[in-house]
């Protein structure tokens, strides 16, 4: 009806072969079927390279047309690739420098960022990785408006509620957000439904932006997702922090962290 309403001629999914733009991409197919809906695959040099595989599958199954734009030139000009990681040789070398240096930190640099106490290093390397999601938005309108179509993002309430998204990245701005009101175990069972593959299913929640991170809730967090929707479910509904802490068996001090 949207789509209707607003003469548009289909519908562009950004899709990163994960659980939420696979899910959103069979929704949109589902409601106004796949000869419509449009998948937009926006890789970039130093992205995971299984993420075209995964797309792939979901595509080539469901018979639904892609368009892919390397932005890595565009990263290039604006600065993105001019960081400590970006001169490391292979993506191995980079992960595991990665992975290094958030296992020694003191600090978490993801909440130092989020709190507004990071130091210029993280600063830098978070707003590097952000300009990726960034110009992804971008591009995504770019392709959009020319071909008159409508913008349907995968924003979800768990990474709405926990920071875990890039403001003004391609997964916070878009037309339509139909996942916007679930937290992501709900969004697993409604995947399921709709049929998105199992490989895909079974994906760690790699945010696919930050080389060694490979599950961002646990990662950058330090919880696994079921146990962060469960927390946040408690907040979002007003409990306290000492009732959800004693209900999860959760020390009270990381209940009040996130």
């Amino acid at each position: 009806e949207r789509q209707m309403a607003m003469q548009r001629d289909g519908i562009l999914v950004p899709l990163s072969g994960g659980l939420d733009s696979s899910t959103v991409l069979l929704l949109c197919a589902r409601a106004v079927g796949p000869e419509k809906v449009t998948a937009l695959l926006l890789p970039e040099r130093q992205g995971n390279p299984q993420a075209k595989s995964y797309a792939q599958l979901i595509t080539r199954q469901f018979q639904i047309k892609t368009i892919t734009r390397n932005i890595s030139p565009i990263l290039a000009r604006v600065g993105t690739y001019d960081f400590a990681l970006s001169f490391l040789p292979t993506r191995r070398l980079k992960e595991w420098a990665s992975r290094k240096y958030l296992a020694s930190a003191r600090e978490n640099p993801f909440l130092q960022i989020m709190l507004g106490q990071a130091g210029p290093f993280h600063r830098k390397g978070y707003a590097r990785y952000a300009s990726k999601q960034r110009v992804r938005a971008v591009v995504t309108y770019l392709l959009a408006e020319e071909r008159n179509l409508l913008v349907v993002g995968c924003a979800h309430k768990s990474e709405d509620m926990l920071g875990l998204f890039v403001k003004f990245g391609v997964d916070d701005i878009a037309d339509l957000m139909p996942l916007k009101n679930f937290f992501r175990s709900q969004i697993l069972q409604i995947a399921a439904h709709l049929g998105v593959p199992e490989e895909i299913l079974a994906r760690s929640p790699n945010p696919d932006i930050i080389p060694g991170v490979e599950d961002k809730y646990l990662d950058m967090l330090g919880l696994p997702y079921d146990t962060l929707d469960l927390l946040v479910y408690g907040l979002y509904h007003g409990l306290e922090d000492e009732d959800i802490a004693s209900q999860m068996k959760l020390p009270i001090e990381k209940v009040r962290q996130i």
